[in-house]
């Protein structure tokens, strides 16, 4: 039952955030208006939910601030990320891809996390493709922390 509260307001947040972003884009502009895309080319939206072992939410972190962003890397990871069931959509004349990815991780030791991060292995080593920094929060065991991240970015 918690679970399946806590995938529900992940779905209505993440509705809510991304339809709050394109209102925000669109509302009393003109027509040529169009998604601010930083200058890495994609914009990105992190979730991260942290919670106990009995399933209870105990932090909730969401941003579109990143720092240390490897474009290259990170164009090449959706390049073979994405797929067909990923949409394609169009705010006016402009058309963008929307790229949604879970990342879960069980901790079984005690810690303190100070940002979230998008790594990709190669070669047997983690290579960091994006970091939003914040506040720590402590991890204790038992603990899960789900990252929804969501890429737009445009298309052709």
């Amino acid at each position: 039952m918690i679970m399946k509260k806590n995938t529900l307001f992940v779905i209505i947040t993440t509705l809510a955030v991304i339809s709050f972003s394109f209102m925000s884009y669109s509302y009393a502009q003109s027509e040529s208006s169009k998604i601010s895309i930083p200058h890495y080319g994609v914009l990105i939206f992190v979730q991260t939910i942290v919670e106990n072992s009995e399933g209870q939410i105990v932090t909730y972190l969401a941003s579109d601030k990143f720092t240390d962003v490897n474009s290259k890397s990170l164009n090449s990871l959706l390049d073979s990320e994405a797929n067909e069931k990923d949409p394609i959509v169009s705010i006016g004349d402009e058309k963008y891809q929307v790229i949604t990815r879970k990342q879960t991780i069980d901790y079984d030791k005690k810690n303190v996390i100070a940002s979230t991060i998008m790594a990709q292995n190669q070669n047997g080593d983690l290579k960091q493709i994006a970091r939003f920094a914040h506040d720590g929060y402590p991890i204790v065991e038992g603990d899960r922390v789900v990252s929804i991240w969501t890429f737009i970015r445009p298309v052709e």
